[in-house]
């Protein structure tokens, strides 16, 4: 069956990132709200870097916000990463906003951290299977998935971001996200 669920986007904005790496992360983030918002499915894009920080904005049908938006993605926080920290972020939404209850999770980041409070990949991996929910990990410039592969069902990775081969096109990952749940 299609899905039709919520999503959240989790964006990497760390020093790491800066240059193609975060431009091409962005970009991503805005095809997948594009294509979510013609599947009439909700998104919050949370924008993280080091231990607390973070950034959010949503977009639904009623809430497109397509100049605020623009002005969002701008934002960027540099420093280092915490994937502990965007991952309680995204658990957070899906706990506390009925509308995110059963979303997907996508990350977007360089793999230049490491995901590793056990009691955190627990909870989520409990939300998943109660919520019938996934992550989606596109690891960009680096063979490292940094620990996301423990709670990721699917892993792309672009090594090079300014020249990638047709198997590692962020259009698949994109695609995957709106493809039918087989379970």
């Amino acid at each position: 069956k299609k899905r039709r669920g919520p999503v959240i986007a989790l964006v990497d904005t760390s020093a790491s990132m800066r240059g193609s790496p975060e431009i091409l992360a962005k970009t991503v983030v805005l095809a997948v709200t594009r294509r979510m918002l013609k599947e009439g499915r909700d998104v919050k894009v949370i924008l993280f870097s080091s231990k607390w920080q973070s950034f959010e904005i949503e977009m639904t049908n009623k809430k497109r916000m397509g100049t605020e938006f623009l002005d969002f993605l701008r934002h960027t926080f540099g420093g280092g990463t915490d994937f502990n920290t965007a991952l309680r972020s995204g658990l957070k939404v899906m706990k506390e906003e009925n509308t995110f209850r059963g979303a997907d999770l996508i990350f977007l980041t360089d793999g230049y951290s490491e995901l590793s409070e056990q009691p955190l990949i627990r909870e989520w991996n409990e939300i998943k299977k109660e919520r019938n929910a996934r992550i989606f990990s596109l690891i960009i410039g680096n063979n490292n998935a940094g620990g996301l592969e423990q709670v990721s069902d699917h892993t792309y990775i672009i090594r090079n971001t300014e020249n990638w081969g047709i198997w590692e096109s962020p259009a698949r990952f994109v695609k995957a996200i709106g493809a039918p749940v087989y379970r």
